[in-house]
């Protein structure tokens, strides 16, 4: 499969130059391995470890010896080599890292405490050369709660960027099961399918991606970026490999955002966001504008400096909760309910009333509060609520994953039965399920496709083998 290379995808004419983000610090949380393919990057890349006696290490992360063999997908890689890898040619196309000249810090823990200490100690150094993005690459509060989001020890581990006024670029999550998303003050990201190409009518809201208010009452994400098939060269062969999910839209954006720095050093952190949300393309049905370079870039160059503050107040308030619980207000009671359930205020059979919630904010809440199933009429009903429950805001996922904690060898027929769903989460479920209990099984190949025939041909082989298995 050929498809059209990241920069003309986020809406660049051509490829930038190999000076793009030069002079640009961008930190990276997640952890990298030091390959031979990005080995160009040698001096301006450091790996920051800490460590459990909160003692710091640094490293240049292409110190010699490199790496040419990978076992698996290595994350913070795919994310490194998609910012910047060296130019190449693969069937016609002309692929490029979108800030190959600037200088990458990894901080590798994901502790709350740890890395708000490495952020502290990277933000004291003097490196050279300023700071200006930080990388989020993890939903703070996946599954479950609402509470406001400055309690969360993950967004309180990254005040000392927003503190120190880096642009914290987040991506948005790869399911719908997310409840509590990212705060305002991160530029959160997300994705859609392009399938690959710059065809505006093509374009499709991917099924997989979160998308709503977070606790706060602010509407995530910021921006959307491609999802699906992002190349980069592959570690194995000739041609390309491929990235995908909101990790990947999230790279994209950060890749750009360092180019506009470099290229505008007067740029503040509300210019550029600002620039890339009005200049974004508006399509019915998407969750935020579609990042469009070209018309960000030429704002920016006649002169578009936007610094137009956020609003970071939160909309809803809970101060009495067994008052909020009964609002009409969805966030409010979603918050109610958490305080309520945390502080067991309520009982089992009270919690189930909220499963019936006619909002999917709130039934998320509950399906937390319930956890595992205490019975197997309990179990029974949980399974019903797979079945029956919609996966367009999560609840169906929320009620599989809280299924598959617990689930014994014996519920292999149950979530063989999902599978042809266009659910990604049930998928993983399935994966991880199989995994456990029958490792001989056809793997799913993870796929971010959301194509309906390339998703039947995945789960091809597992249909066969279970159809035997039942057959037997």
């Amino acid at each position: 499969m050929v498809v059209e290379p990241t920069w003309k995808r986020i809406g660049l004419t051509d490829k930038l130059s190999e000076d793009s983000g030069k002079g640009i610090g961008i930190i990276i949380l997640d952890g990298a391995l030091s390959h031979v393919s990005l080995s160009h990057l040698k001096g301006r890349a450091k790996l920051i470890k800490v460590r459990k006696d909160m003692t710091i290490s640094c490293t240049d992360l292409f110190e010699e010896p490199l790496t040419e063999e990978v076992e698996k997908e290595e994350h913070g890689l795919m994310v490194l080599s998609l910012l910047a890898h060296q130019p190449m040619e693969y069937r016609g196309m002309e692929y490029a890292g979108l800030a190959p000249s600037a200088n990458y810090i990894f901080l590798s823990s994901y502790i709350p405490e740890r890395r708000k200490k490495g952020l502290e100690w990277i933000l004291q150094q003097d490196w050279g050369f300023p700071l200006k993005i930080c990388l989020n690459l993890l939903v703070p509060q996946e599954r479950g709660w609402m509470s406001p989001t400055h309690l969360d020890p993950y967004v309180q581990a990254l005040q000392p960027a927003v503190d120190a006024g880096l642009l914290v670029i987040a991506a948005g999550g790869n399911s719908r099961a997310h409840n509590n998303l990212h705060p305002k003050q991160y530029f959160t990201v997300s994705g859609y399918n392009d399938k690959g190409f710059s065809e505006l009518n093509n374009y499709e809201v991917h099924p997989a991606v979160a998308s709503g208010v977070n606790s706060d009452g602010h509407w995530r994400p910021d921006i959307l970026a491609p999802y699906t098939y992002l190349p980069l060269p592959s570690l194995e062969r000739d041609g390309v490999d491929y990235f995908s999910a909101t990790c990947g839209s999230a790279s994209l954006i950060t890749g750009l955002c360092a180019y506009l720095f470099s290229i505008f050093p007067d740029l503040t952190v509300n210019n550029i966001r600002n620039a890339l949300m009005e200049t974004g393309d508006v399509l019915e049905g998407f969750p935020a504008p579609i990042v469009n370079a070209r018309k960000a870039f030429k704002a920016l160059k006649e002169g578009n400096r936007n610094d137009k503050h956020l609003s970071l107040e939160p909309t809803v308030v809970v101060t009495n909760e067994k008052e909020s619980i009964l609002s009409a207000d969805p966030l409010e009671r979603s918050l109610a309910l958490t305080m309520l359930i945390k502080d067991r205020q309520l009982s089992r059979e009270e919690i189930w009333d909220y499963t019936n919630d006619e909002s999917p904010m709130v039934k998320k809440v509950a399906i937390q509060g319930l956890g595992n199933p205490i019975n197997q009429v309990e179990r029974d009903l949980y399974w019903e609520r797979v079945w029956g429950e919609s996966s367009r805001d999560g609840v169906k996922e929320s009620w599989a994953y809280t299924l598959l904690e617990t689930s014994p060898i014996e519920e292999l027929d149950k979530w063989m039965s999902l599978v042809e769903t266009r659910s990604f989460d049930t998928r993983i479920c399935i994966t991880i399920f199989l995994q456990k209990y029958f490792p001989d099984a056809p793997e799913i190949e993870h796929s971010p496709d959301p194509d309906p025939k390339t998703m039947s041909a995945i789960v091809a082989p597992l249909v066969e083998w279970h159809k035997h298995r039942f057959e037997s």
